[in-house]
């Protein structure tokens, strides 16, 4: 039994039947090896021995699902049918993931069995029912039990939900398992909205940075980087969202070509890095969608002639229109970005709010801190 399993099974043992926390008797041995059966594989050794324990039952946060299919519900066989259905798969299929934990949160925690044919390898993901996403949360099971334990034995647990909470755990999921790409990601959402950029932008390198990363992560930080002015950030994560990649990909990165040529756009006055800027950009047109190409061009040219860059069109309304009283709009520009109205997207592409000419420059925004 590794050892953050057995810290979950010790704190279960304590606290079963109290504060609503209510464990079932051991698992059948009949019902995992049927579930064996099923699965044409052993099941990992910590679930097993887990389930061995206790066949599912309420947790703090969520449900530990049971290997008895009398559960329906609250079952592995139900939710695992459940999920053939969601993904468009069958269900006897040898990749499907194998659920064992319904969060409080909308998610389901599965087994990615495509990891590898060896159960004790499958890392931890989750499966949101309503956006139907899937990411690498944990890279153990061990890790996952870890977690819940720190989590539930720290001293804000029931403490209402706020913007420290959320950063606390996010910089604790990252210090424990720091080659998982959502917990440095979930730190990085955290310090964004609590006014520190700067660490932000490094946790985003962090999680672009691990295998598997989360596609959107070299996104944000090239948009923190370049409002930043820190050009070594900005490459490396300019360099990895330029990348070539299908559609599918792009999606998942949250952004397409041309907002990401637009990005590159401000590091115009970096003449030692230009090469490698006009090889990204000529990666970027080649992926783009048709209508975008000529717009990507125009960066290119503009960069390689020196002269003024296109002017940008903004993703959306323009918030805080142009003003006069230049500490008035500044004020209402603090307001509308606090109130999450101006996003860093806006103020890299809307030409309303100054781009790099703005003054004051426009990063003093980002240490506006965003609470819930």
């Amino acid at each position: 039994m590794h050892r953050g399993v057995q810290a979950l099974v010790g704190w279960i043992d304590t606290h079963n039947g109290k504060a609503g926390v209510t464990l079932r008797p051991p698992a059948a041995v009949v019902h995992l090896a049927a579930l064996e059966d099923m699965l044409l594989s052993p099941l990992p050794s910590d679930l097993r021995m887990l389930l061995g324990r206790h066949d599912g039952g309420r947790l703090p946060n969520g449900v530990l699902l049971s290997a008895s299919p009398a559960t329906q519900a609250d079952s592995i066989l139900e939710t695992r049918a459940d999920l053939a259905t969601r993904l468009g798969k069958k269900a006897d299929d040898p990749e499907l993931p194998l659920p064992f934990y319904r969060s409080d949160e909308g998610a389901v925690l599965v087994f990615d069995r495509s990891a590898g044919p060896v159960p004790d390898t499958w890392p931890i993901a989750d499966y949101h029912l309503e956006t139907r996403e899937t990411r690498i949360v944990h890279r153990t099971l061990d890790g996952f039990c870890s977690y819940c334990v720190a989590d539930w034995t720290d001293s804000d647990f029931n403490a209402p939900f706020s913007l420290d909470k959320y950063l606390k755990a996010g910089l604790r999921h990252a210090k424990m398992e720091p080659d998982v790409s959502a917990s440095h990601a979930t730190a990085a959402h955290a310090l964004r909205r609590a006014g520190r950029p700067k660490d932000a932008l490094a946790s985003y390198l962090r999680a672009a940075r691990c295998l598997p990363a989360l596609a959107y992560a070299d996104w944000e930080a090239l948009k923190l980087a370049v409002l930043l002015g820190d050009v070594p950030a900005a490459l490396e994560a300019g360099t990895r969202v330029s990348s070539r990649a299908p559609r599918t990909r792009w999606r998942s990165r949250e952004t397409k070509p041309l907002r990401v040529a637009q990005a590159l756009s401000w590091l115009a006055e970096e003449k030692d890095h230009r090469d490698t800027i006009m090889r990204l950009l000529d990666q970027l047109a080649a992926q783009a969608d048709p209508a975008d190409v000529p717009a990507i061009h125009a960066v290119r040219k503009a960069m390689f002639t020196e002269s003024p860059m296109p002017e940008t069109l903004p993703t959306r309304a323009t918030a805080v229109p142009v003003d006069p009283n230049a500490k008035k709009r500044w004020a209402l520009l603090e307001e509308a970005y606090r109130e999450g109205r101006v996003r860093d997207e806006d103020l890299l592409l809307d030409p309303a709010y100054g781009g790099r000419e703005a003054e004051p420059p426009l990063h003093l925004l980002l240490a506006i801190r965003r609470d819930f």
